[in-house]
């Protein structure tokens, strides 16, 4: 493996890359992993959005409109905007997607890692992202530490959108997904629990048609296992996560198949968040209410 930095769209960025893969980090916006290039497929898996320049965000900043860009973000300590439901912080107002994606992170590194960290701004935390780069495997290694003698409640999720066309399968260690919010036809609604992958009478394991019109957001609450992948059936391509479900125990799915879209006057996203997440809900709140 080589790091090297670079200009990556105007941005400081930092390179990963090995035989295999080439992942680009931008410390400045959130710790973001700008671009994940397999190198053996010749093919980008992360999600770029056209309608977004890439340019820095400040703290509390409109996460959806200004700076839904695509790539690889970190929620934390919570992903729907509202007020922190504990004390001693109990209302103090959270920015939507959390803190940690729009602020600086401090970076180090070394010939065999490179270790981000950040400190929370309305909530006293410290969080740490250490990355390391082996065979086509980009390994992240997450430390939270709370300085206080006060339990902190928090939802944490890894937020990458990929870059996916119709027919890619999507392989789910769940048999069941709740649903957190549905557009368009959908056949299901918020709270509902539905099986998987068949809902509906349709295989959603099966990316559909750019003009599906839908988009879902969906939590697997019982994992029987820790690997989700996606697959590229026609090249062989695939890429997946694999994790402790003891230490994290849900999935989050945003299934945005030309349903939605965050900025005013622009075609419909057509892409996929794949999300292991602690915490099976958008809210610190409704996090805490589902255990």
């Amino acid at each position: 493996m080589i790091i090297t930095h670079t200009d990556y769209e105007g941005l400081a960025a930092i390179v990963m890359e090995d035989e295999c893969l080439r992942a680009v980090v931008i410390p400045g916006w959130g710790g973001k992993i700008a671009s994940l290039y397999d190198l053996r497929h010749d093919r980008e898996w992360l999600h770029r959005n056209p309608h977004l320049p890439y340019r820095l965000p400040a703290y509390g900043d409109n996460y959806v409109r200004d700076f839904d860009a695509g790539g690889f973000d970190e929620c934390f300590p919570n992903i729907s905007a509202g007020d922190y439901p504990v004390t001693p912080w109990q209302d103090t107002p959270l920015p939507d997607h959390g803190e940690v994606w729009s602020l600086p992170w401090q970076v180090s590194e070394d010939d065999e890692e490179l270790h981000l960290a950040v400190s929370g701004v309305r909530l006293p935390y410290w969080l740490e992202k250490t990355l390391t780069l082996d065979d086509g495997c980009l390994r992240c290694d997450y430390r939270l530490a709370n300085p206080t003698s006060f339990p902190m409640a928090f939802v944490w999720s890894s937020h990458p959108t990929f870059a996916v066309q119709p027919g890619l399968r999507l392989h789910l260690p769940a048999t069941s997904v709740q649903v957190e919010g549905a557009l368009g036809p959908f056949p299901a609604r918020a709270g509902e629990t539905v099986a998987w992958p068949v809902v509906g009478g349709v295989d959603r394991s099966i990316l559909p048609p750019r003009d599906a019109g839908t988009a879902t957001k969906l939590f697997a609450m019982k994992l029987d296992g820790g690997r989700v992948a996606l697959e590229e059936l026609e090249s062989g391509a695939s890429i997946a996560f694999h994790f402790d479900p003891e230490l994290i125990p849900n999935v989050g799915l945003w299934m945005n198949f030309g349903g939605w879209a965050g900025i005013p006057d622009v075609p419909n996203y057509y892409n996929l968040a794949i999300e292991p997440c602690i915490g099976a809900a958008d809210s610190v709140t409704d996090a805490m209410r589902n255990g």
